[in-house]
């Protein structure tokens, strides 16, 4: 089989815990960590996967002046607001 290696960088807790599944299964860490993986995806995948929309129609023009068609000055305030504000990510941001 072949396989590829990848750095995984986990949170103390989660490593803690997949120590004890280890510990009390005889799995090795690595072992342990691709049984959750294999066992755990299918979940993952019914839960988090996206269906694509299907069966919506396109806007009417009347539909479409009434949602874009007259200017909204607050709107245009906000927006400009903030398209001007910087913003410098953290690493906070991605955790």
């Amino acid at each position: 089989m072949k396989s590829e290696t990848f750095p995984l960088a986990m949170p103390d807790d989660l490593l803690k815990e997949v120590r004890k599944v280890a510990k009390r299964t005889g799995l090795s860490m690595a072992d342990a960590m691709r049984q959750s993986m294999k066992l755990g995806l299918p979940k993952l995948a019914q839960q988090l996967s996206v269906e694509p929309v299907t069966g919506l129609k396109p806007f009417t023009e009347e539909e479409c002046q009434q949602c874009w068609g007259k200017p909204d000055p607050e709107w245009d305030s906000l927006e400009r607001a903030m398209t001007d504000r910087t913003y410098s990510p953290s690493r906070d941001d991605f955790e």
